[in-house]
């Protein structure tokens, strides 16, 4: 069992905000210590769950928002937010409260990873582990240009789609659709690698966001943000590089 939080400094040229993450990567029974920060609508929805699978995939993702959430405005708020769904699955973050703060949840095998963030500044994240049968499932979805930047970028077709559909599916998040889009119209305009291990993408036809991609092990967790928006990774960075 592994957890790590954290802040994201979120840099604009008139206004700073602040976002928070969580990252967690465990497996029942292990991540039943975690129940208690589950609101009792969300404990409601966890004890009908029909699997332990399905069961750890709602746990990873209801607690790394949690532990995203407390950056933002401390740890005793957790089981008082309930995080419900929106009619095209994406999460909705409630509280009498009323914080303002909405999330964004990925999982992935044993991982699980939230960003919390204010109203006014949204943020959508992807990780998926690079499987050599994902280019069958990815390649509907890749335009000719898409595929071309991947020639370009020298990268194999299994970590390649798995960049691309995180970059997509990143993006899909932040406009609240998931996959009932096509996501060809979310085509990719450029590609550049930053170091070894992190890749900025640039949307031809969403040119008011932009996404970064960290490569670790055989996973690859892809952040969309606004494209003016100069974000301070160094925490996310070390936390999600100590899962492994």
């Amino acid at each position: 069992m592994s957890t790590s939080k954290g802040n994201i400094t979120l840099l604009r040229a008139t206004r700073d905000f602040n976002a928070g993450f969580g990252l967690i990567k465990g497996r029942t029974p292990d991540l039943e210590e975690f129940l208690d920060v589950l609101h009792p609508a969300e404990r409601n929805v966890f004890d009908c769950l029909p699997t332990a699978i399905r069961k750890d995939s709602y746990l990873l993702g209801r607690v790394a928002a949690k532990m995203a959430i407390s950056m933002i405005v401390g740890p005793a708020a957790m089981p008082s937010v309930y995080i419900d769904r929106g009619v095209f699955m994406f999460p909705v973050v409630k509280s009498h409260l009323n914080y303002n703060i909405q999330v964004s949840i990925s999982h992935c095998d044993d991982i699980g990873i939230g960003l919390a963030f204010p109203e006014e500044h949204p943020l959508g994240v992807d990780i998926e582990r690079i499987r050599p049968d994902l280019g069958g499932i990815t390649r509907e979805y890749l335009s000719a240009a898409d595929q071309k930047l991947l020639e370009n970028c020298r990268m194999s077709d299994p970590a390649g789609h798995t960049l691309l559909w995180t970059v997509k599916e990143s993006l899909t998040k932040i406009l609240r659709t998931g996959l009932t889009m096509d996501l060809k119209t979310l085509e990719i305009q450029s590609i550049e690698k930053k170091g070894d291990n992190c890749f900025i993408s640039i949307y031809r036809n969403h040119l008011q966001y932009h996404a970064i991609s960290f490569c670790k092990a055989d996973y690859i967790c892809s952040i969309t943000l606004p494209r003016n928006t100069n974000a301070v990774w160094v925490d996310f960075m070390t936390a999600y590089n100590s899962l492994w």
